[in-house]
């Protein structure tokens, strides 16, 4: 009882605050979205628990929007907003067998350009129980687009050592690659060189370990320790730029 208690003095804040925003913003309570925001259209996917993240192409001529789907909807869907007045669901993909699989399904999708062609990464997550437990992405071409009889998968990234991807970044290093940056476990994040994963597989795109840091590493095992169990300290979310006042390419990790 005090557990769900708890819980709803929780939700009550958010509430709370955006009220208290719409009043300061001279807008009633019950009046919907912001004035200087207009909703051009709707595309309706499922219901609540069904999409996860998304990623939107950056060039005006490849209005392409990736929307993740999670559990039992796991795959990707692309939407097209070239008209937004009349955005519009164009393709679907969901992983095989969808309904033997378990965990959290697709997550966190990005895209990537290289050699004149467009790639989307989709971050996967499935727990062991069911198939693809040790599946971390996968790597669709969608050059073709708005055609999507030509949206084909190239490869797939497994992941032996933890549950898939929870999170991922891609980044073009100031050498020219295009590098995936990818959740794991709690030592490391792993970096995949896509252009090697696109000519030689898989297998020989691993091209570095990023480690937790030495200090966190040691604050982990501490507190592992003293809570007489397994604590988790890994990488969530990633960043990589370049930092033109040292001529080095970074990455930084939360």
């Amino acid at each position: 009882m005090k557990h769900y208690q708890a819980i709803s003095a929780v939700t009550l804040v958010p509430s709370l605050l955006v009220a208290l925003t719409a009043v300061a913003a001279g807008q009633e309570p019950a009046e919907r979205g912001s004035e200087n925001i207009e909703v051009l259209s709707h595309v309706p996917l499922g219901g609540t628990l069904t999409a996860g993240d998304i990623d939107i192409e950056q060039e005006l001529t490849r209005p392409y929007v990736y929307v993740s789907r999670i559990f039992d909807d796991a795959g990707f869907d692309i939407i097209d907003v070239g008209d937004p007045s009349g955005a519009r669901l164009i393709y679907s993909w969901r992983i095989e067998n969808v309904e033997l699989h378990q965990g959290v399904g697709a997550l966190d999708p990005k895209h990537f350009k290289l050699n004149g062609r467009y790639y989307l990464v989709q971050a996967m997550q499935f727990e062991q129980g069911g198939p693809d437990y040790d599946l971390g992405a996968v790597v669709v071409d969608v050059t073709g687009l708005p055609d999507v009889s030509k949206v084909k998968e190239v490869g797939r990234i497994r992941e032996t050592e933890g549950r898939g991807f929870h999170n991922i970044f891609i980044y073009k290093h100031s050498d020219d690659r295009v590098l995936l940056f990818t959740t794991v476990s709690a030592e490391y994040a792993n970096v995949f060189d896509m252009g090697k994963f696109l000519s030689d597989g898989p297998e020989e795109a691993l091209v570095a370990k990023i480690p937790i840091p030495e200090s966190l590493d040691m604050e982990r095992r501490r507190r592992t320790e003293q809570a007489g169990g397994r604590l988790l300290t890994a990488y969530h979310d990633m960043y990589a730029g370049y930092d033109p006042a040292t001529g080095q390419d970074k990455f930084y990790g939360g």
